[in-house]
């Protein structure tokens, strides 16, 4: 009788097998988090040059930038606030502006949110979009910036990812981080989650620590 030899792999080889697909693992994971995060940034920016666009256009036709929303929502809230449901930076700032949309300076309202933000707070995507340098009518308008945008002399923020800290704003448990990367402060210390892209007057974008801005802008002590 004719004996049929069989081929297999032996334990030590499937063993083999198991450890390098593993070590490839731990190679790519980290390698696509970065990608993602890197095309999420790029779309940011993206954005944010449109809706600078959309901004300059319309400080051109009216010799006025447009007032922020102040209410969450997929309704333009010029002239209202409500209390902890702002459209940006988790509720506790004002928005960019959908009368934009409305007005056709942009053809949709992807524009106005950071895409990095809509992946992480789904369930609170209309309190992200982004934090606008403006205020609804009844927070006195430009006046309720950080910058009287209309008069500002200089470079100053229209718009950016997240304008307030968690730890500074209405709801400090929602654990709440900057969409972009990490930086190195001046100790070669990594700042985790404190990045964000801003749009400047100018209509260039400039990836900023938001945190540092925000602690700088309100004179308070900054320690990462």
């Amino acid at each position: 009788m004719n004996r049929q030899k069989h081929n297999a792999f032996t334990l030590v080889e499937l063993l083999i097998v198991v450890a390098i697909l593993s070590i490839l693992a731990l190679i790519a994971v980290p390698n696509f988090l970065m990608a993602a995060q890197r095309a999420d940034r790029s779309a940011c920016a993206a954005h944010l040059k449109t809706l600078g666009i959309a901004l300059l256009s319309y400080k051109v036709d009216y010799n006025h930038f447009p007032l922020a929303d102040g209410v969450a929502g997929a309704e333009p809230s010029p002239g209202r606030t409500e209390l902890g449901n702002g459209p940006a930076a988790g509720g506790s700032w004002d928005g960019a502006p959908r009368s934009l949309v409305a007005l056709r300076y942009i053809t949709g309202d992807a524009a106005l949110f950071c895409p990095a933000c809509k992946k992480k707070y789904k369930g609170r995507t209309q309190n992200f979009r982004y934090a606008y340098n403006s205020s609804a009518r009844d927070t006195f308008g430009h006046l309720g910036g950080e910058d009287h945008i209309d008069r500002a002399d200089g470079a100053f923020w229209l718009a950016r990812c997240i304008w307030v800290p968690v730890e500074r704003s209405f709801y400090p448990q929602g654990g709440y981080v900057y969409p972009h990367g990490d930086e190195q402060n001046e100790n070669g210390r990594v700042e985790n989650d404190c990045m964000e892209n801003v749009l400047m007057s100018d209509g260039r974008v400039h990836l900023r620590n938001g945190h540092r801005d925000f602690y700088k802008a309100y004179g308070l002590p900054y320690a990462p």
